[in-house]
């Protein structure tokens, strides 16, 4: 599939901010995941979806079909269902051009979210460390690491390092050998 990512990203945002704008359903959502990582935390890595944690599981009904109504007026929605862990939608804004997947977590892990401006819209992003341990956990967990889970894992441990050094007195590549073994 091909990608215009300056378009692609466009549409990523006008999805974002209409998600956040509705202040209907954006209290019960925890954006998290690449994009979340780029938009505030200043990955270095293109991102193409929108992964978000649901807050308030009474909630889930009307989150999912109101994403569903959201992402719609950006093109056609080509899958829409409710899965185990998550809810998904993905779209096709454009014949042949990469698709972009809203998926929402069911699980509740206690993450623990900021509340940060974007386009002039607050919304809940998950904090740094959270969403580090969630990446180190997607990467132990894939089968076949994804080079964009490395790579997140990589510019993470940049930036938390030092905090594992001062918090447990131990010097960051140990406790990634013994996670990587």
């Amino acid at each position: 599939m091909k990608l215009d990512y300056s378009k692609h990203r466009n549409i990523l945002l006008q999805i974002l901010k209409d998600i956040y704008s509705d202040t209907s359903i954006s209290p019960h959502l925890g954006f998290k995941g690449g994009t979340a990582a780029l938009l505030f935390y200043g990955l270095t890595r293109d991102s193409v979806d929108l992964d978000l944690d649901l807050l308030n599981e009474g909630k889930e009904t009307e989150v999912f079909e109101k994403i569903q109504k959201i992402i719609t007026n950006y093109g056609t929605v080509v899958e829409s269902r409710i899965k185990k862990f998550n809810l998904l939608n993905i779209l096709s804004y454009a014949p042949g051009a990469q698709r972009i997947k809203v998926e929402i977590n069911r699980r509740q892990f206690s993450s623990r979210y900021d509340l940060k401006t974007l386009l002039g819209i607050s919304m809940l992003v998950m904090v740094q460390e959270d969403m580090f341990a969630h990446k180190l956990m997607a990467m132990h967990e894939r089968i076949g690491k994804t080079s964009h889970d490395v790579y997140d894992v990589w510019f993470f441990w940049r930036i938390t390092g030092k905090l594992i050094k001062k918090l447990s007195s131990n010097v960051p590549a140990r406790h990634l050998k013994r996670f990587c073994d």
